[in-house]
């Protein structure tokens, strides 16, 4: 299948990693993750507090409230400690790393993933990740998860929708994404698992994938689908 292709673009999460018992919006996890950071930087919080910090993650929650633009994870975290009186970069520091950490503890690469990206990247093809990140995850969150499962080796560019300030379907993203990786648009795919990464890859020029791994055969407008990323080889 990936005769004459240059260049495959990925989405991450769901496509090449996933956070395991970790649902797609992390809602339910908010008050967990809070008293987590809490106690993690030796905060007293109280119920009170935390449903209030949870209401502010959840007015950045793209699964509720989708947006094409990106927002700061400065913004959010501030917003988050102006619940428990815990003002400054610091305290905002701290808070943003373990709420992550929380999270990313339980990242694991898909089995067919490390393989696939090995192959292709030894057959000529280039690999680049495109990522929508959580509540503006800064970048080296995402290098960690890469690095965590075993995925950063075979990734030749990197960009998450902080970097680029526009989410998916948006086309910035894409358009960059080829132009780091030195090709057309029209040469490379990008393969993903949802209807905004079928979307802004048509709406960019590229060959749109889908990733089916559970066999649902949505249609998106995809012009691939695919069951294992094992089909890309």
């Amino acid at each position: 299948m990936n005769g004459g292709v240059r260049a495959i673009g990925f989405d991450l999460g769901e496509t090449l990693l996933f956070y395991d018992g970790a649902p797609l919006s992390w809602k339910t996890l908010y008050p967990d993750a809070l008293r987590f950071v809490a106690a993690r930087c030796g905060w007293t919080v109280g119920a009170e507090q935390v449903e209030r910090a949870a209401e502010v993650l959840e007015t950045y929650n793209t699964r509720i409230h989708p947006r094409t633009t990106e927002v700061d994870s400065a913004e959010v975290f501030d917003r988050v400690l102006a619940c428990w009186d815990a003002a400054g970069a610091t305290a905002a520091d701290a808070a943003t790393e373990h709420f992550f950490y929380f999270f990313q503890r339980n990242a694991a690469a898909y089995e067919d993933a490390p393989g696939a990206l090995t192959i292709l990247r030894a057959q000529g093809v280039r690999i680049g990740v495109l990522t929508d990140v959580a509540y503006g995850m800064p970048r080296r969150f995402v290098e960690r998860d890469l690095d965590a499962t075993g995925l950063r080796h075979a990734v030749d560019v990197l960009l998450t929708s902080a970097d680029v300030g526009f989410r998916k379907p948006e086309p910035a993203g894409y358009l960059r994404l080829a132009a780091l990786l030195g090709v057309e648009p029209r040469d490379m795919w990008f393969v993903g698992n949802e209807p905004k990464d079928i979307e802004g890859a048509n709406r960019a020029g590229m060959r749109s994938v889908l990733l089916d791994r559970d066999g649902a055969r949505p249609e998106w407008g995809q012009a691939s689908r695919i069951g294992s990323l094992r089909e890309l080889l």
